[in-house]
């Protein structure tokens, strides 16, 4: 039944994230990793090893850019030209990478769940987190986050797996994964201080193991094993600290100085300390929400008593889990909603699935209630998806009225990856008459796909167009006044998420 049941979700994960795999379209940072990843691959097969642009290029570290550049390699195609890559629009094989990442994020915390909870809690986990709308949207992407998740998670667990039984081959195993967490975004240096505080909550739950003190001092050694990846994996930056340092500095403090301006509750700000917060409770579907604060309550009633459970400790590991990746809210550079502590997701998921089991608890002990309750979340999240699909990353919770109420209201930014500008390109090629002109009033304008037979160009005023694209994000953050365009132009196809508007197709008026 266990065995049968991960297989299942982990299919089911796969499944939900490829029947719809490019619908979404192209997004603003998927070029950037697919094409640098490429170029490194290329480098690699051709053993050149000096080339500054192994440190060079432009916001490290490497591993997500080495998988997705990997996948495209593949291809068997002209991919340069005049020393530019040329890659299909659709980076199928680079998002089918993320999609294979995101999906054994999903086993690792069935594995988490069962293991230390119980297998109704793996299960529940695995179907929350498999089903989330922003986690199931940047699963699709060619971008940091799924490898990030991955990573992080797998990391982790090998850390917990290490605490259980302290033995060489599962310290080299934890320090590897560390490597990679930290090659994959710096931030996962938050994985020290979380596998510090694990430490203590282990070493002060479980008990103080008597004459295992030298095997404890051994779990240091994770460290320099992780430096010793990071450093076999991409040891060009070690070659060239002074230059790289003073370009990350230049990057991460210099240019970032003041947060990121960004339309917060109606206003272009620049965004509080408390943005990753809100957009956690505003992108969160309520009923999941609900369940992580019951499983919170539940966390709390075990661990505010005397009790003998030897797993203790993992339900509060569980909670600092999830708070560490908040840390971030106190770097200038906050953004994209969850996007950057997307790691949340994991632990997110697993103390929903014990509030989820606490409240089955108090309605009746019968296994069937945990069964219907797992049915009732299955579909309440499926509706959701099938609301929004395919632009997941555009979902706004119940506690702000969904993404109408926000498109509405103009509450937050919506499309800021350039989502909906695919499906706005293919209704011209499909509809618009050959040879005609096209305005683009997009931010951001290069992920518009290649249709062919037309005249594409960047909107300018006092030109006259046949057709004009305009979408939300450009005119809620970037400015674009379109009651111009509404002048001279009609709308004639409307590119939508949830009855929100993401980017509309006007054509010039006949006089």
């Amino acid at each position: 039944m266990k065995k049968y049941s991960i297989i299942g979700i982990f299919i089911f994960a796969i499944f939900l994230r490829l029947w719809n795999l490019n619908q979404m379209g192209r997004t603003w940072d998927e070029n950037f990793f697919v094409e640098q990843g490429y170029r490194m691959v290329d480098l690699f097969t051709k053993r050149d090893f000096s080339n500054r642009f192994w440190y060079k290029a432009p916001d490290p570290p490497p591993v997500p850019k080495y998988f997705y550049g990997l996948a495209e390699h593949f291809r068997n195609l002209k991919t340069f030209e005049n020393e530019n890559i040329v890659l299909p629009y659709d980076f199928t094989r680079a998002r089918i990478t993320s999609v294979i990442f995101s999906s054994l994020t999903v086993l690792i915390v069935i594995l988490i769940g069962s293991r230390y909870i119980s297998l109704f809690a793996g299960i529940a986990s695995g179907v929350i987190l498999s089903m989330l709308p922003l986690f199931l949207g940047f699963s699709q992407l060619a971008t940091i986050e799924s490898p990030l998740i991955f990573f992080f998670t797998a990391s982790v667990y090998a850390f917990l797996r290490l605490l259980e039984d302290i033995s060489n081959k599962k310290l080299i195993i934890a320090g590897i994964l560390l490597g990679l967490a930290m090659l994959t975004k710096y931030t996962n240096i938050l994985l020290v201080p979380l596998f510090f505080f694990i430490y203590i909550l282990w070493y002060f739950i479980v008990g103080k193991p008597e004459g295992k003190k030298f095997l404890q001092m051994k779990i240091v050694y994770i460290f320099p094993v992780a430096l010793l990846t990071a450093f076999v994996l991409w040891p060009m930056p070690w070659f060239n600290l002074q230059e790289l340092s003073k370009y990350m500095y230049d990057l991460r403090v210099t240019t970032n100085a003041l947060p990121v301006p960004e339309v917060f509750f109606g206003k272009l700000m620049l965004v509080p300390k408390v943005y990753y917060f809100v957009y956690f409770i505003i992108t969160t579907p309520f009923v999941i929400l609900m369940a992580f604060l019951l499983g919170l309550k539940k966390i709390s009633d075990l661990t505010s008593h005397k009790i003998t459970s030897k797993n203790k400790w993992i339900l509060l590991a569980l909670v600092v889990w999830f708070c560490f990746p908040f840390a971030q809210s106190l770097y200038n550079f906050r953004q994209h909603g969850i996007r950057y502590i997307i790691e949340i997701y994991a632990p997110l998921a697993l103390i929903g699935a014990i509030g989820i089991d606490y409240l089955a608890k108090i309605i009746s002990k019968k296994t069937v209630v945990n069964v219907f309750l797992i049915i009732f979340i299955f579909f309440y999240l499926l509706i959701i998806n099938v609301k929004i699909s395919p632009y997941y990353l555009d979902y706004f919770s119940e506690l702000v009225g969904g993404p109408k109420n926000v498109y509405d209201k103009r509450l937050f930014q919506m499309g800021w990856w350039g989502q909906g500008i695919k499906e706005a390109g293919l209704y011209l090629e499909n509809n618009a008459k050959k040879g005609s002109e096209i305005g683009l009033a997009l931010s951001p304008s290069h992920v518009f796909p290649p249709i062919k037979n037309f005249k594409v160009f960047l909107y300018k005023d006092g030109k006259t167009y046949d057709y004009v694209v305009v979408n939300y994000y450009n005119i809620i953050r970037e400015g674009f006044n379109d009651s111009k365009i509404r002048e001279k132009y009609k709308p004639v196809y409307f590119v939508k998420v949830d009855r929100a508007i993401l980017v509309t197709v006007y054509k010039k008026q006949n006089k």
